[in-house]
Order: structure tokens, then C-alpha cells, then sequence
């Protein structure tokens, strides 16, 4: 919502550019080039957003009508133009390492784009049917997934494959394909110029409002449990930070034993609120002793079984499943509560705290996790976080 100005402005800028394109040269391609280009720049302000905190923007549906459309000089000036433009609008959002990741990821985006669309419609003899011109369409579109997943994944920023990232795909790659085919028609039939990309991007734009809206809601939702969490510090029966700290490692650590997204998530929820039921007690339990531990527990996930999205979460908090890879969850979430309990609560220096986990019995915690614990802890110490 707050990328409303600098929308309108890239708007107007390119309805401007346009016009006087299309005056000095009426019959090329100067002026639709210049609207499209507009596009690239509000699409880069105007994203998806998934529930990892990462985002995929409007652009990249953009950058398949270009791709199929105009020749590679066109393209490259175009995107490189637009990739600057909207580098310049965002420069205060964020640190410059950011800024320069982001570009790097865009220009692998954007050259996939055209290399897929370019490399399918060459196998296909650059056939004017339906049927070849889709597939090379699509071709472009899967390009931008794997490329992009690609990156992230080197770059650590995240891979929204979640379920409402998979709706973020299909909502970029479809509306692409049918700007993409508006604008260039199929066979010189079919034909709307650049009228087409307008009309076929209002279920995107529809599909970036109802995201804005979900992400509030998820932004709103995260920030009452985060509050719910502070009670049990305010309180002074935990140190200050402690659930934060906690869901930071637990998460941190149920992606290195590779936990599905769905419960590193659960994981989370239940690592910030694990100990929320200690203030419905009439006396502080005694959570260093394991019976205090059980009776905190045993609160906490009754509460958060009442609540249907943290039941899940609850469960672990409970100590409860059937799943071999949940029953991993629960001992991540206990080993990083303990942990941080040696290392902030009794002032444990951090290797003698997982030297004094590492004593309890073999049958307490899968070596596993210590393994996870111990590559978090080293990766954290090497990025000084």
C-alpha cells in the first residue's frame, strides 16, 4: 500500500514517455516498448509477498511479453533501463548489499526469460500456432522459477515455495502468458497491442491486493503472538528475549535437519509461546526440574489447542505426535529452550553448555539434533549474529 506514489509516478513517466515516442516515431515499437517498460518498474514496487517474508515481484510476468516480443537489443535496454530505475526508487528500503543482491537475482532472471522463450521457439522452427507458441511461453515462465529459486537459494533469501508461493508462481506465470499472447497475438491473429498486457494484468494486480491483504492479517497475526510471548519475561519467569531467541534457533535448526516448512513454522509458533501457560499458575513452576517442565507444558498446549492454527504447534509444545520427523521437532524445540536456558539464564559459557546437554542420556536427544545445534551455533558465530 505504501508503493502507491511511486507507482502513480512510474505511470505517468511512462504514459509520457510513450506518447512522445509514438509522435516521433509513429509506426515502431519505441513507444509500446516504453509502456512496457513502465510496467517492469511497477512490477519491481508492486510484489507478492509469501509467508517466509521473501516476495516475487509483478515484474517478472512483464518480462515474458517482452521476452516474445522484441528483438534482444530491445530487451537488454529495457530491462537494464527498468532494473535501474526502480533500484533508484528503492534505494533507502533497504542496505546497498541487498540492493546489489537483488539486481544480480533480477539480470539471472530476465536473462533466463529470454534464453528459455528464445531456445523453445528455435527447437519448435518458430512455428505461429497455438500450441508452440504456449509451450515457449511457458518455457520462459518455468525458466524464471527455477532461476530465481536458484538464486535465492545461493543468496539465502528464501525459497517461497509454501503453499500461497505456489499461488504467487501461478498467478506471475498465467497472467504472463496471457499478457504475452494479447500482445503479440499467435499467427498475426489475435492481436490487441498494447492493450492486451493492460487487460490481462488486472487478475495480477487483483492477485497483488488480496496478497497486501494476507500479509497484513499474517503481519498482525505474528505480531500478537510475538506480544503473547513477552508475558512470561515481563513477568520475570523467564529471561528477557528468551522466546525470541529460542524460535530463532529452533527454526534455524529444524531447517538443517530439513523439516518440512509446515513444521519448521509450528516449530516456530511453539518455540515463542512454550512458555505462556506459566503465568496462568497460581505458583512459578520449577522449570529447571523435569516434572516443572511437564506441568508448564502440559498448560501451554491446552491453550494452544483452543486456538486452531496453533494446534499443530501445541502438540510439540506437549511433546505429542506419531510423526518420526515431528517427534525430531520436539526435541529441537526442548534442546534450544534448554540451551538458552544454561547460556542466558545460569551465564553458561556456550560450549560448556553443550557440553553439559551432550551429558544428559543417550535416549533424551537424537545426535542429530546436537549435530543441527552445533552447525547453527557455528554458522551464527561465523556471521557474527
Amino acid at each position: 500500500m505504501t508503493r502507491r506514489r511511486p507507482v502513480a509516478f512510474v505511470v505517468i513517466a511512462a504514459v509520457v514517455a510513450g506518447t512522445v515516442a509514438h509522435f516521433v516515431s509513429p509506426g515502431g515499437s519505441a513507444a509500446a516498448l516504453c509502456f512496457l517498460a513502465g510496467g517492469l518498474v511497477a512490477g519491481e514496487l508492486l510484489v507478492l509477498r509469501v509467508e517466509d517474508g521473501s516476495a516475487l515481484p509483478l515484474s517478472y510476468a512483464v518480462l515474458i511479453v517482452i521476452a516474445s516480443s522484441f528483438t534482444l537489443s530491445e530487451y537488454a535496454f529495457a530491462v537494464l533501463g527498468a532494473e535501474l530505475v526502480s533500484l533508484a526508487l528503492r534505494l533507502a528500503d533497504r542496505e546497498t548489499g541487498w540492493q546489489l543482491t537483488q539486481l544480480i537475482e533480477r539480470t539471472a532472471v530476465a536473462a533466463a526469460t529470454f534464453g528459455a522463450y528464445s531456445a523453445a521457439m528455435h527447437l519448435l522452427d518458430h512455428r505461429e500456432k497455438v500450441a508452440p507458441v504456449l509451450l515457449s511461453l511457458g518455457a520462459a515462465a518455468l525458466a524464471q522459477v527455477l532461476v530465481d529459486a536458484t538464486m535465492r537459494r545461493v543468496f539465502h533469501l528464501g525459497t517461497p515455495f509454501s503453499p500461497r508461493g505456489r499461488l504467487a508462481w501461478l498467478a506471475i506465470a498465467s497472467s504472463g502468458m496471457l499478457m504475452a499472447i494479447g500482445y503479440r497475438g499467435v499467427g498475426g491473429e489475435g492481436r490487441v497491442g498494447i492493450w492486451g498486457p493492460l487487460l490481462f494484468s488486472t487478475p495480477l494486480l487483483a492477485a497483488w491486493y488480496a496478497f497486501e491483504r494476507l500479509d497484513s492479517a499474517t503481519r498482525s497475526y505474528r505480531q500478537t503472538i510475538e506480544a503473547l510471548a513477552m508475558a512470561p519475561e515481563l513477568g520475570g519467569l523467564v529471561p528477557q528475549g528468551h522466546s525470541e531467541r529460542v524460535a530463532r534457533l529452533a527454526s534455524a535448526m529444524g531447517e538443517q535437519l530439513g523439516l518440512p516448512p509446515s513444521d519448521v513454522q509450528d516449530l516456530e509458533m511453539a518455540a515463542l509461546l512454550h512458555h505462556l501457560g506459566e503465568v496462568t499458575l497460581d505458583e512459578p513452576a520449577d522449570t529447571t526440574a523435569r516434572s516443572g517442565q511437564a506441568e508448564v507444558a502440559a498448560v501451554t498446549s491446552a491453550m494452544m489447542r483452543e486456538i486452531r492454527p496453533l494446534a499443530a504447534a501445541g502438540d510439540l509444545v506437549a511433546g505429542e505426535s506419531d510423526d518420526p520427523k515431528r517427534r525430531l521437532a520436539v526435541q529441537v524445540l526442548r534442546i534450544a529452550s534448554e540451551y538458552d536456558d544454561l547460556t542466558a539464564r545460569d551465564l553458561t559459557p556456550g560450549d560448556l553448555a553443550l557440553e553439559s546437554l551432550r551429558s544428559a542420556p543417550a535416549y533424551v536427544y537424537d545426535e542429530r539434533v546436537f549435530v543441527a545445534l552445533e552447525r547453527v551455533l557455528r554458522e551464527g558465530a561465523n556471521t557474527g549474529s
